[in-house]
């Protein structure tokens, strides 16, 4: 495969799409969509004979993609990976963790890895330097903790958080309470689980990605690498993995 190919990378999450143009292995064009049809005539404007991997994790009609791009590979539990699942329950692992463990392992090849995904859920996923996937966790997500609050008691307000400023350790009022506990609490479990994963693994890097890292790096430690499009370069990597089988 020339590495000058161009590689269609497709990530169909739950509220949007994202549809990737790359080329040696980076990402030259990014487009977002939360329209089907819009999705549709652009993805019906780009070449038919570049290669496309598709990842759904939403409710999206990826169909029509099967007749147009002449390669197509529509990522899940049987798809063939650069790396070995260690997991004990691979049938349910999701795409977006078989996607960004790839990540990892094309970036940093001899690394001990720990990827925390903060999205609508907050994962953690390891793998080792040998290219073995062994799981990690699953917990709720940012707006989840939020909307739970509101769901599930009688007085509480559903609230949000811009990440401007850091919530105060002591809240002092109802808002500011939920601000403390919600924000607070979701960074002390990611600093807990990057120290416990540093006190049982030797030389373990770790990366933070998704939707919610822009909001909380600031206020993190500065050392955390938190690349951009960071699932998406797993799905090349995937795709460029199942073309070399061919």
């Amino acid at each position: 495969m020339s590495k000058a190919e161009l590689h269609i990378i497709i990530d169909a999450g739950n509220t949007r799409i994202k549809v990737a143009q790359y080329q040696k292995q980076s990402c030259q064009e990014l487009q977002t969509f939360e329209e089907q049809k819009e999705f549709e005539k652009y993805l019906i404007s780009l070449p038919s004979t570049a290669p496309c991997i598709a990842s759904n994790t939403g409710s999206w009609d990826l169909e029509f993609l099967k007749n147009h791009f002449l390669s197509f590979l529509a990522l899940n539990a049987h798809t063939a990976l650069p790396f070995h699942i260690s997991y004990h329950t691979p049938l349910t692992l999701g795409n977006d963790r078989r996607a960004l463990a790839a990540a990892a392992f094309r970036s940093f090849p001899k690394e001990n890895v720990l990827i925390l995904d903060l999205g609508t859920c907050l994962t953690a996923d390891f793998i080792d330097s040998q290219g073995n996937y062994h799981g990690g966790a699953i917990s709720p997500g940012l707006k989840m903790r939020f909307k739970a609050l509101n769901h599930f008691t009688a007085g509480l307000p559903k609230l949000d958080w811009s990440g401007i400023h850091w919530p105060d350790l002591v809240g002092n009022s109802t808002e500011n309470s939920i601000l403390s506990g919600v924000i607070r609490g979701y960074e002390a479990e990611i600093s807990a689980w990057i120290a416990q994963y540093q006190s049982t693994f030797s030389d373990i890097r770790t990366v933070i990605t998704g939707g919610d890292a822009s909001l909380l790096l600031r206020w993190m430690k500065n050392d955390i690498f938190a690349p951009s499009n960071f699932l998406l370069n797993g799905l090349d990597y995937i795709l460029e993995y199942h073309l070399n089988q061919k």
